[in-house]
């Protein structure tokens, strides 16, 4: 090998076809051309493993190692040695502008997970890359080539898209519940990825048909022939199915099928590549057996990649997601069916108690009711008399004890069947649980047992169902006094935690450890256990257990096996979340229990002697029944069983009522319509027309809609009840019932009856007279509509008009119907459609309109302005307009008016200002004119002792002038500042001796620092000159005497306060407040006290600048210059400076001594000859070596040359460059250079902070020259 090819040792393959390539017909040339930057960068390319390419020169010729190799695939290794533009044609509009800016800047660039559709295998393929481009530079620094190291990404991002894809497909498919939806969210998941899947379809197979049904295609919208609703799989191919659904259904296996543009003689979409697709993929949905799939997935394979092991992965993992999926959905469905069969086996559970308990209450009503009214009526007696008065007693209390039974098993059934709801309510649960245990003590004490009721009040009310806890205590009491036989029985009542606990406890035979974990579970009974009767049926207190979960509470059990028992329950007070209402009721006091009796009475019936029942409640006497004045209304009473239907309508008749009875609803429907009664009592449970059934026939007839209906029923239970009212029924009663409660509840829906008739009467009346003064209110208002002058106006929220009165038409000139029926964009101004159309979206929004203003175009093309008020309510808009057009003409003659007179006030300030400063500058000038002459004739007769008075008047007038200066600066706001951080209380302070002098012995001064006063960010001496300023004002102000008093505070500014004073930020404030005890300023004056030469002071006794000046300096310094006043109280001056937030900084300033200079070397800038040449001589005088220029392109050669120069001393407003421009160009050159700026006219510089930088200061004309001196030995023996 040649010495010239060394640098291409090794190399693998790639070194050896670089060693025995011609590289003479190359763009790069032959390699004993190359340049060495070019043959290092080769060799380090050679000697890498990492994939890397060199693009060398104006062609980018491509050389690359053996790890670059595989990169353009086909293209090796033709592509040694060729131009990019040639090897990458296909992505040079992507990668070439890189190139391009890498060789003209010489900055590098990179890209990661880059998209490049690159054709090297034949087609072109979808390929991502990660590859950095670094400029090589030649020996002259220019760049010569681009190395490039390069990472191909292309199978770590398809594989985190496709696992990006499976898992939406998992969790969308998760919540399928059927087969049909787990492959609608499939399809849908598929479709939002077209890159993977350009089209697919989901067919789902039937095995019995042997058929497959299309469920579910995406992106085939437009081919209705690929994609068959149905696919017959018996039937023999025969080119008309499009998928071989049938081969994959005999081989169990995936098939694809290539070359579709040939086969289906069309172009498929290869979504979203514009190629076509030329291949599909057909996966099975496996099923329960793999011979019997549940579907077949079709995807067009993306025409940019191949389909390999990994793409086709990719489906079997979605179809295999689709198959988890439609398993879940079969579970879940066959969960359903056995839910609701379950559901249905407790329904039919439900129905079989509801029907028995109708079967039993029926009997009860027939055989109680009359039991009582015997019992009622029969008198005590000896011999056979009594005989018979027992056995009714025993017949009675076992007929209450049959009731009870047949509540219990309903309000159990009805409790499984959750068709339950409390009603909660507060409640005095002591003053209540007591009443409900006061109801065992006979019993107990027949029993010879003590019952102990402890339930002292509670701290507050709870909120419980009195229904069902009611049937709680009596369970629990009944359970206690069945198993206790000597002893006692205990009911307590206490406050625990946040609710109330009740517990019940005896002394009885206990229950074994082995039973307590089964006391609660239903039909559960302890075999063998002693008690006083062996009857029962095991539900009490499972339903104890029910209730007390409803209630949201909970029961527990604590016992021992023949020293008693203790049941403990507990309640919370606060209302539960459930309560049916959110308003607040009252307290309930304790009412006689419902059912108490029934437990009484078979508790007595387990003791060996039990007394006579006492007579119920509801039995009366006949005699009583009969003693109503009813006025022999007519009622119709309608139920199937014979025996109740005769037993209420002997009820009815005797308490005084005419009573049709009937069979079933069809007979009760015929006798209503043909003669209306005064009330109808239906049973529920009726053939051929229930009480339903009759109530919604009743109800649809208006003849008969109001009238009161009474519904019989055995169906015991808060929802029958509440279905019975739904139905519309005016009341409901249960079964059994007492006379009496049957005679009440009729005669109380009776008056309720006539009360309605004679409130709708009265109603009628009143919505008579109503509607007469409505009509008479909708006269006068349409009145008000028509004749109106304000336009009124009626939109929709989209601002459709809907109605205008004719005040439109009177000012616009359209008709109505051109009006309505759109919006009025179509006459409105151009310059406000926009505004119009968000001032109309705030309305629809629900905000309220209190002005607005726009124009509307005449039927003339004549614009008018309107002014609107509108109020948006319940989807309208409406509106009220004026027409303002002449209003607005005379408001634009008045401002024409008023900018008219600001310009005269303004040409008057001017004119002011002109003769104000040509006044004190010609008194200024005569002073020093004056003295200079003198100066110059006294030096000339060689008279020298009056020299320094008329030099000393000079610099006087000098000095003044300067003043004046300052103040027309301040007054512009363009004086500079030089911006410190500043204690107002130190300031005042150390000014309060000068203070003193200025204001004379007539002037009390008085000084009230504030405390914790925050720092300010100012110029300290032009705060003192403001200070100064109003100070002299005030005296002014009080010319026989008085007091000033100077006063420091902090304040916050609100927005609104903010709003009010232009430029003014909100926020915290330090405040400066002058107040005197003076004459005063008129109001009328006070507007204008901060103009310029304004002023109330005889003419010659100020310039009238102090108070603007003032005003010009605290605005510049982003504060407000406050003011309040009364006439003959004297008047109080704010100064608001904004807080400064940052560190203390020191309010001495620095200031060199005038010494003489070292021999440094300073150049002088200044356009003006005078001060240059005092600049220079000053500065010669001191020791300085001083270079001068008379502008900036004559200076800078200087500071761009080598000699040295310590100090630059440059005026800012040169002709052609300016100063700034200047020092910045020959900092390039000294980075270190001093600059002293000396400027009139400081525009830039009226904060010295926003213009000078580091190792710069600044000088204002006028200064005086020993000033200058020591600003100049300040800095050159500054650091820097």
């Amino acid at each position: 090998m040649s010495n010239s090819l060394e640098f291409l040792a090794g190399g693998g393959e790639m070194g050896a076809l670089m060693r025995a390539k011609d590289w003479s017909q190359t763009p790069l040339g032959p390699v004993e051309t190359w340049s060495p930057a070019l043959r290092s960068a080769v060799g380090i390319c050679l000697g890498s493993r990492f994939p890397i390419v060199l693009y060398w020169g104006p062609t980018r010729a491509l050389l690359y190692n053996d790890a670059w190799s595989p990169v353009p695939g086909q293209k090796h290794p033709w592509a040694l040695g060729r131009p990019g533009a040639e090897v990458w044609a296909e992505i040079w509009d992507i990668i070439g502008p890189m190139f391009d800016h890498v060789m003209n800047t010489g900055e590098a660039t990179w890209s990661d997970d880059q998209l490049l559709p690159l054709h090297r295998f034949g087609y072109t393929e979808e390929c991502y890359f990660y590859y950095s481009y670094s400029p090589v530079r030649g020996e002259d620094g220019r760049v010569e080539g681009i190395f490039t190291a390069v990472t191909e990404t292309t199978y770590r991002v398809l594989a985190e898209r496709r696992e990006r894809l499976l898992r939406e497909v998992s969790e969308r498919t998760a919540q399928a519940r059927t087969a049909e939806e787990s492959c609608a969210s499939a399809i849908d998941t598929l479709a939002r990825t077209p890159v993977e899947a350009p089209f697919c379809l989901i067919y789902l197979h039937d095995e019995r048909s042997r058929r497959a049904r299309l469920v579910g295609q995406a992106n085939l919208e437009s081919r209705a022939d690929l994609r068959p609703a149905e696919i017959d799989l018996s039937a023999p191919p025969d080119g008309t199915t499009p998928w071989p659904l049938a081969e994959v259904l005999a081989s169990g296996a995936a098939v694809s099928v290539g070359d579709l543009s040939s086969r289906l003689a069309r172009r498929l979409p290869g979504t979203p590549w514009p190629e076509p697709v030329e291949e599909v993929l057909v996966t099975p949905i496996q099923g329960a057996r793999p011979e019997v799939p549940h579907g077949f997935l079709v995807t067009g394979i993306s025409p940019r990649r191949r389909l390999d092991a990994a793409y086709r992965t990719l489906f079997e993992r979605v179809a295999g997601h689709i198959t988890t999926a439609i398993a879940n959905a079969q579970a879940y469905e066959l969960e359903r069916q056995r839910a609701e069969q379950l559901a249905e086996i407790d329904r039919a559970k439900t129905a079989f108690f509801s029907n028995a308990s109708h079967e039993f209450r029926t009997p009860l009503t027939l055989m109680l009711g009359p039991l009582e009214d015997m019992l009622a009526t029969a008198p005590p007696g000896a011999g056979p008399l009594q005989v018979e008065r027992e056995g009714l007693e025993r017949v009675h209390r076992n007929g209450l004890r049959l009731l009870k039974l047949v509540n219990t098993l309903l309000d159990f059934s009805r409790l499984e069947a959750g068709r339950v709801r409390a009603v909660f309510e507060p409640v005095d649960l002591a003053a209540y649980t007591a009443e409900l245990a006061s109801t065992f003590r006979s019993a107990m004490e027949r029993a010879g047992l003590t019952l102990v009721v402890d339930c002292p009040p509670l701290p507050a009310p709870v909120w419980v169902d009195r229904d069902m806890w009611e049937k709680v205590v009596l369970n629990l009491l009944s359970n206690a006094f069945k198993y206790t036989f000597q002893g006692e029985v205990a009911v307590r009542l206490r406050a625990v935690d946040a609710g109330a606990e009740l517990s019940v406890s005896d002394t009885g035979v206990g229950i074994p450890a082995r039973e307590l974990s089964r006391v609660f579970e239903r039909f559960h009974r302890i075999e063998g256990q002693r008690g006083r009767s062996h009857e029962g049926t095991g539900i009490g207190l499972a339903l104890v257990q029910e209730l007390m979960r409803l209630l949201h509470g909970a029961v527990r059990v604590e016992s021992e096996e023949g020293r008693g028992s203790t049941f403990t329950v507990q309640v919370p007070f606060e209302r539960p979340q459930a309560s049916p209402s959110p308003h607040p009721a009252p307290v309930v006091r304790p009412t006689p229990s419902k059912h108490a009796a029934a437990y009484v009475q078979e508790a007595l019936g387990l003791l060996p002697d039990p007394p006579a029942p006492a007579v119920p409640e509801g039995a009366l006497a006949g005699a009583a029944l009969v003693a109503r004045d009813t006025s022999r209304e007519r009622l119709v009473l309608a139920d199937d069983n014979a025996d109740m239907r005769a037993y209420v309508r002997r009820l009815l008749t005797d308490a005084g009522y005419s009573v049709e009875a009937t069979a079933d609803g069809v007979e009760a429907l015929a006798a209503v319509r043909a003669r209306p009664p005064a009330l109808l009592l239906s049973d529920v449970m009726m053939p051929r027309l229930d009480g339903f059934g009759l109530i919604k026939a009743l109800r649809g007839d208006p003849s008969t809609a109001e009238l009161p209906i009474i519904l019989l029923s055995a169906r015991a239970g808060e929802e029958s009840s509440v279905e019975g009212l739904e139905a519309g029924a005016d009341d409901y009663l249960v079964k059994p019932f007492s006379a009496r409660e049957l005679l009440a509840r009729v005669e109380g829906a009776l008056r309720l009856a006539r009360l309605r008739r004679e409130t709708n009467d009265t109603l009628r009346r009143a919505n008579e007279s109503l509607e007469a003064r409505v009509e008479q209110r909708t006269r006068e208002r349409d009145r008000i509509w028509n004749v109106s002058p304000d336009h009124l106006l009626i939109t929709d929220t989209q601002g459709v008009w809907l109605s205008v009165n004719p005040s439109w038409r009177r000012t616009l000139g359209w008709r109505e119907e051109e009006l309505v029926g759109r919006t009025s964009e179509w006459m409105e101004h151009p310059e406000e459609l926009t505004r119009t159309r968000e001032e109309i979206a705030r309305l629809a929004s629900g905000v309220t309109t209190a002005r607005y203003e726009n124009r509307f175009r005449d039927v003339h093309g004549a614009w008018h302005w309107f002014s609107w008020k509108a109020v948006p309510d319940q989807g309208r808009i409406y509106c009220v307009a004026r027409d303002v057009t002449e209003d607005k003409a005379r408001q634009a003659e008045l401002e024409q008016a008023q900018e008219a007179l600001r310009q005269s006030q303004k040409l008057e300030a001017v004119g002011k200002l002109t003769g104000g400063i040509a006044h004190d500058f010609n008194n200024l000038l005569t002073g020093i004119s004056g003295a200079l002459e003198l100066l110059k004739l006294r030096v000339a007769r060689g008279e020298y002792e009056r020299v320094d008075r008329y030099v000393s008047a000079a610099i006087a007038s000098t000095q003044r002038a300067s003043a004046l200066t300052q103040r027309l600066l301040a007054f512009s706001r363009r004086q500079e500042l030089d911006l410190k951080s500043v204690d107002m209380n130190a300031l005042v302070g150390g000014m309060e001796d000068l203070l003193l002098r200025t204001l004379g012995e007539r002037i009390t001064l008085r000084v009230r620092p504030g405390t914790g006063l925050w720092r300010v960010y100012t110029d300290p001496h032009q705060l003192e000159n403001a200070l100064l300023n109003l100070c002299i004002n005030a005296r002014d102000a009080m010319p026989e005497g008085g007091t000033l008093t100077i006063a420091t505070s902090n304040a916050h500014l609100d927005e609104q306060f903010a709003q009010r004073e232009e430029g003014l930020a909100p926020g915290d404030y330090a405040v400066l407040s002058v107040t005197d005890t003076g004459t005063g300023i008129a109001p009328e004056l006070r507007e204008r006290i901060f103009e310029p030469f304004f002023t109330t002071k005889p003419s010659g006794q100020g310039t009238g600048l102090g108070l603007s000046m003032s005003y010009g300096f605290i605005k510049q310094s982003a504060g407000h210059l406050g003011l309040e006043s009364e006439v003959g109280r004297g008047s109080t001056f704010k100064l608001y400076l904004p807080r400064h937030q940052g560190d203390a900084g020191s309010d001495e300033e620095t200031r060199g001594d005038a010494t003489r200079g070292a021999g440094e070397t300073v150049l002088v800038v200044e356009d003006d000859p005078a001060v240059r040449m005092l600049v220079v001589e000053v500065l010669g005088d001191l020791g300085y070596r001083v270079l001068e220029a008379d502008r900036a392109e004559e200076g800078l050669p200087l500071l761009q040359s080598s000699q040295r120069i310590d100090l630059l001393v440059s005026d800012i407003g040169l002709p052609g460059m300016d100063g700034r421009r200047m020092a910045e160009l020959a900092r390039q050159h000294r980075p270190k250079l001093k600059v002293l700026f000396i400027t009139g006219y400081a525009a830039k510089a009226a904060v010295r902070g926003e213009f000078l930088a580091p190792g710069m200061d600044m000088l204002t004309k006028p200064f005086a020259l020993d000033v200058l001196a020591n600003k100049v030995r300040e800095m050159l023996l500054g650091p820097g």
